[in-house]
């Protein structure tokens, strides 16, 4: 991976709005527990814009996080309305759900902002129902399928983000295809690299990989426009660039998170509670401002050699460089965790193999999707001209 010289921060693009500590899940794996009871107040949202809109970016990503910010619906309009209003072309919205309380309130949201949402979906019951659990213990499963169509209706592009731990390992073929089956197009997954992982359950993991690499190659036969971020994401520092520092992550830099208090973060990872354990990480406020030197030293140990990689072949192809997974697991933005070393080492093959095959097969959709760089507007357009003529 190329490390940067001269390092500054740039205009922030993405922020992150933790509106809410409080949430409707207990997911297992969560980083940041126990749940609180605050909100960020009307005062505190408006001057976070006032404090976004200083940056000297054109344009800048605001999510709505938490905890569930579906919990305050009001709150997110009224962030809304006063960005608009008084900001008409800086800002764009979207959120990040467990899908829960999704309803046709927020989709009418969705629809008069033009707001899009990532769901958070493990896959099927079982893997959905082994970590995302109500405050009671119960699976959540059952809540957010009643939602699926209504959400695919809204936007068939929605993304879905699924984590896998140890104890799901043998449930990602079965939990991915099912998610597909029911109409995703886009699945992002990635491990719980905090959790107790054994090379057992990597060799089980990379046998559902080995499965679902025939899945994904027999969907791309067939046409259909697919995306599992385990695969793309590998697939394309082959065809289009190696990952570039700020590629993964951009801590501190051009993203950034706002907690509920008006107290500025690297990342939403950092946020925890809030609280003075967590403090410690903040970066300024809304009030006063940035601390950079503060988030200077962020960003640039973001962007310094991550370790143990200098010498791996795997370097500026696999996922060491995302800082905020590095440091939950080892303390360190630079440091990356055996695991996600071993999951790498595990996955290109399986990934490089499935690639290879397909450009073999002179897979026009493979070749289409990773080598023209306006696929997605082409896609786009003729999966419009599909809907049209189905009418």
């Amino acid at each position: 991976m190329k490390i940067m010289k001269d390092i500054k921060p740039r205009p922030i693009t993405h922020a992150a709005l933790s509106i809410t500590h409080r949430c409707n899940l207990r997911c297992k794996y969560c980083y940041s527990v126990p749940k609180a009871d605050r909100d960020m107040d009307i005062p505190t949202a408006y001057k976070t814009i006032d404090f976004l809109n200083g940056s000297e970016g054109d344009r800048i990503t605001i999510t709505f996080f938490g905890g569930e910010p579906l919990l305050l619906m009001d709150l997110m309009e009224n962030i809304i309305d006063y960005a608009w209003s008084k900001y008409p072309s800086k800002f764009a919205f979207r959120a990040s759900t467990n899908g829960v309380l999704i309803n046709q309130c927020f989709l009418e949201l969705c629809r008069k902002y033009n707001m899009s949402f990532v769901l958070s979906l493990d896959g099927n019951s079982e893997m959905q129902n082994a970590n995302r659990i109500t405050p009671t213990g119960k699976g959540s499963f059952a809540l957010v399928e009643k939602n699926i169509d209504a959400i695919l209706g809204f936007n068939p592009y929605t993304i879905v983000v699924s984590v896998i731990t140890p104890e799901t390992a043998t449930l990602v073929y079965d939990s991915v295809t099912w998610l597909f089956d029911r109409g995703f197009k886009y699945v992002v997954q990635t491990l719980d690299h905090n959790a107790d992982w054994n090379k057992n359950d990597l060799v089980t993991l990379a046998k559902q990989y080995k499965q679902l690499s025939r899945f994904y190659f027999n969907a791309l036969e067939e046409g259909k426009k697919i995306y599992y971020s385990p695969f793309d994401e590998r697939i394309k520092t082959r065809t289009i660039k190696p990952l570039q520092c700020g590629d993964l992550c951009d801590l501190a830099n051009t993203q950034i998170a706002v907690a509920p208090s008006g107290r500025l973060y690297p990342c939403v990872q950092f946020i925890g509670n809030d609280t003075s354990e967590h403090q410690k990480f903040s970066i300024g406020d809304v009030f006063t401002g940035f601390n950079q030197e503060k988030r200077l030293n962020y960003v640039k140990e973001n962007y310094g050699p991550k370790k143990p990689c200098d010498d791996c072949e795997l370097n500026g192809r696999c996922m060491n460089g995302c800082g905020c997974v590095n440091w939950r697991a080892t303390g360190k933005l630079n440091l990356v965790p055996v695991v996600l070393c071993e999951h790498e080492r595990m996955l290109m093959p399986i990934v490089d193999k499935l690639a290879n095959k397909l450009w073999k097969k002179n897979n026009e959709l493979f070749k289409r999707k990773f080598y023209s760089p306006f696929f997605a507007l082409s896609s786009y357009i003729e999966d419009c001209a599909i809907k049209s003529k189905g009418r």
